[in-house]
């Protein structure tokens, strides 16, 4: 895909870098990545290698969530904050960190595996079988369709559905938000961030923000400030977009630094 649009697309000048965002976790000192249920990447080989292998550029390959989250950062609710979560609710669940305007990955770009939180009355018997992770599980799009008649019924519909007065639809929303209400919970005691943006096909509605928001305040004694992504389904590709500039910003100062010296 990057190769046609190269040749739809010659007058912009030669491609300078490729950020691919990907479901699973980043190792930011090998590359590898883990945790990846939805997708087979090859765990033994950094797939920034394997694309730069035929692409006439550097190559970066980093988290999904955590692009979305270097979005929100950058052009949309974190602006001029100096910390933000940004939780991603939908198909499963993720977490990107940004401190200080940079991208808080952890040792082995595993920050923010939110679903693996150990959470339910006896964590070492369940989690052995969890689906994602003990979090996700509950949260989940596959675990909200369970809540509703046969389980077949998609997510979006029964949001419609209980926008409609439906209230079993409506008793279904509510039970997500309070198991999400733990996760979120936990992440603003670990980390105190100064704002926890919720995104995703989930995440982004604003009654499902507004529920959660409710079930925190029991939980925890301090205000929590909790907002809907205010950059929308393209944070992703945004995030992305964002990286690759600043990166590529960060090494044109260098280069001018290194010829003043």
């Amino acid at each position: 895909m990057i190769l046609s649009l190269l040749q739809q697309h010659r007058e912009p000048g030669p491609l300078l870098k490729a950020v691919v965002g990907v479901p699973s976790a980043v190792s930011p000192s090998t590359g590898l990545a883990s945790l990846s249920p939805h997708l087979a990447i090859p765990s033994d080989r950094p797939l920034a290698v394997l694309l730069a292998q035929a692409l006439p550029c550097p190559v970066v390959v980093e988290n999904d969530v955590n692009l979305a989250a270097y979005a929100e950062a950058t052009l949309g609710k974190g602006r001029n904050r100096d910390s933000l979560a940004f939780v991603a609710f939908g198909t499963g669940v993720g977490m990107g960190l940004v401190v200080g305007g940079m991208l808080f990955r952890g040792q082995h770009g595993r920050a923010g595996e939110l679903g693996l939180l150990p959470l339910g009355a006896n964590p070492h018997q369940t989690a052995p079988y969890a689906r994602a992770g003990l979090f996700e599980d509950q949260v989940d799009s596959p675990a909200v369709r369970s809540l509703y008649g046969d389980g077949t019924l998609p997510v979006a519909e029964i949001f419609a559905r209980a926008t409609a007065g439906d209230a079993q639809a409506a008793a279904v929303i509510e039970t997500l938000a309070k198991s999400a209400s733990v996760g979120i919970a936990s992440v603003q005691a670990l980390f105190d961030p100064a704002l926890i943006v919720l995104g995703g096909g989930i995440g982004s509605r604003r009654e499902f923000v507004s529920a959660v928001t409710r079930h925190v305040s029991v939980l925890l004694p301090f205000a929590t400030q909790i907002e809907a992504t205010g950059v929308g389904p393209e944070a992703g590709m945004l995030g992305a977009l964002m990286l690759g500039l600043n990166d590529l910003a960060s090494i044109e100062n260098l280069g001018q630094r290194e010829v003043v010296q």
